[in-house]
């Protein structure tokens, strides 16, 4: 078995961080079932928080072309968010213009003008220092969300106080707004759920990757508990804080779309997969900081799972081209079979390259994959084809 399973139905979990209700359900965690999770139901007395406020952060770096979808989305919200702060990070279009002739006369809104470029962490950085909100959604210029987003993320805090952060799903679009598919996060819970720091532990360890990064919204003092995002892990940065501050104070989920992430070349996380050696760099310094920031998690099983997966990444985004540099970073029968598959499967068959390096580096994801991400998302796209209707309109 692995660590962390809950015994019995009735789950509880205290923490120095923040003060945690009880839960009572059926069947609340995922672990050895192939099924998602249900929400949890609240038995405490504990008084329901009141609504949080929320902030966005928008870095950019001359998408001009793409913000004014992703202002306007913010701003088309019958409970928008809070605070708004636009980032310009050296542009060199004309970011800076648009953003102030789409914010002019809007309250709550900040735009701050970076006098050198600090690069997306360090933008991220600049915005969060004029934050004063107790939740901060980190949003792309190029991506944008859906409506409803803020005013359900509110909802599902306040009811789940003490929460580190709240995730849901969304779509994935190409550089002309035309929807591809939803984003291919597992579904872990049937309706709107809250997962304790243990249960958090053990999606991480079925799942890797359970959230969709553009719908991430985190508390404050949990991000900054954390250390924010650590630029030494680049595209993976949100990834591993999320991750860590879930295993640290649990995490709320709505397993609806509320946000869309842009299909387009040269995006940062692909930047970072496809450079092997800095993902092994990457794998190197986890191995030092996870175990002090998220020791519950970051064991020594968990953190051999975490570089497979990086690794069977890394495949998928060369298209195939580096199963063999992945092999010379393997031992024993996996590198034995990353080598045949090199060897003898043609380089312009590259889905069938990366599909048996992925049974090779990955095979205790397979089960997982198929159920989370197939058989349950059809339950799931059935009972949110309003957010598809949303979509396709956006698009038009």
């Amino acid at each position: 078995s692995v660590p962390g399973v809950l015994p019995g139905n009735l789950i509880t979990h205290s923490t120095p961080r923040a003060q945690w209700p009880a839960w009572q359900s059926g069947r609340t965690s995922p672990a050895g079932r192939n099924e998602p999770a249900r929400e949890g139901t609240m038995t405490s007395t504990i008084p329901q928080a009141r609504v949080p406020s929320i902030a966005v952060i928008v870095p950019n770096r001359n998408d001009a072309r793409y913000l004014p979808r992703c202002i306007s989305s913010i701003f088309d919200q019958e409970a928008p968010p809070d605070e708004l702060i636009l980032v310009d990070d050296q542009s060199t279009d004309d970011s800076v213009a648009v953003m102030r002739l789409l914010t002019a006369n809007r309250p709550g809104v900040q735009l701050i003008e970076n006098p050198v470029n600090l690069g997306v962490y360090g933008a991220l950085d600049e915005g969060l220092k004029r934050s004063r909100s107790e939740y901060v959604l980190f949003l792309s210029s190029n991506d944008f969300v859906l409506p409803g987003i803020f005013a359900h993320a509110k909802a599902c805090l306040a009811k789940y106080p003490g929460v580190g952060l709240w995730s849901a799903m969304g779509w994935l679009v190409d550089e002309a707004d035309r929807p591809i598919r939803l984003n291919p996060s597992p579904v872990v819970a049937w309706r709107d759920a809250c997962f304790t720091p243990q249960q958090c532990v053990q999606l991480a360890w079925r799942f890797g990757n359970w959230f969709t990064g553009t719908t991430l919204i985190y508390r404050r003092d949990a991000l900054d508990a954390v250390g924010s995002f650590d630029p030494a892990y680049k595209g993976l940065a949100d990834l591993l804080a999320a991750l860590t501050i879930a295993s640290r104070q649990g995490a709320a989920y709505s397993p609806a779309p509320y946000a869309v992430v842009r299909m387009h070349p040269g995006s940062h996380i692909s930047g970072t997969l496809g450079n092997l050696a800095g993902v092994e760099s990457i794998v190197g310094r986890l191995r030092e900081r996870g175990p002090v920031l998220g020791p519950r998690l970051f064991t020594l099983a968990f953190l051999d799972r975490i570089a497979l997966r990086f690794r069977g990444a890394t495949v998928r985004v060369s298209r195939g081209n580096s199963i063999s540099d992945v092999a010379g970073r393997s031992a024993g029968w996996r590198r034995r079979a990353l080598v045949w598959i090199d060897r003898l499967v043609p380089t312009q068959l590259w889905q069938a390259r990366v599909a048996l390096a992925f049974l090779v580096l990955r095979p205790f994801d397979v089960v997982p994959m198929l159920w989370a991400r197939i058989a349950v998302r059809i339950v799931v796209m059935a009972r949110s084809r309003h957010s598809g209707r949303t979509l396709r309109n956006l698009s038009q």
